[in-house]
């Protein structure tokens, strides 16, 4: 497998989508007087930050490549960084998530992030050869959990704690 350039630019443009959806959430959302639930706060930050790390993460292959020669020590690098934002941001929602109602998606998404997470962690360690795809599904994650707390702003009432 290679990830093209063209794919990683794609990613990033996603990315900044996302990250341009949480201010419509914040305009029309049911929140327009200020009164947020730590669940809605909790699920605009994981709306933003992962999109952040998809957005900077997508980077990091281009900007490595001009340093790095040998593609594998590229893409294991590339996955130790990345890696290093995503255990940064998922801890960072964790410990969020300790005082606000977690919807049920979101763990389930913490499972995935977690199985995705030893991924990298096995491409980095040269446990697997996949390191593109180790890559490239983390940038998925981030895709991937951000579109799901957009979902969960616009659609779910947390009043109940969902």
């Amino acid at each position: 497998m290679n990830i093209s350039e063209d794919f990683l630019i794609a990613i990033a443009s996603i990315a900044i989508t996302l990250i341009g959806f949480s201010g419509v959430v914040t305009a029309l959302g049911r929140r327009g007087e200020g009164k947020w639930s730590q669940s809605e706060k909790l699920q605009l930050l994981t709306l933003v930050e992962p999109s952040l790390v998809a957005l900077f993460g997508a980077f990091i292959p281009i900007i490595g490549g001009l340093v790095i020669e040998d593609q594998n020590l590229l893409w294991r690098t590339s996955n130790g960084l990345l890696l290093s934002m995503h255990i940064v941001g998922f801890g960072s929602f964790l410990k969020r998530g300790r005082s606000a109602s977690v919807h049920i998606s979101q763990h389930m998404m913490s499972v995935v992030t977690i199985a995705i997470l030893l991924f990298q962690v096995f491409s980095i360690f040269g446990l697997t050869t996949y390191h593109e795809l180790a890559f490239a599904f983390s940038l998925l994650l981030g895709i991937s959990v951000s579109v799901i707390n957009f979902y969960l702003l616009l659609f779910v009432s947390n009043e109940k704690g969902a």
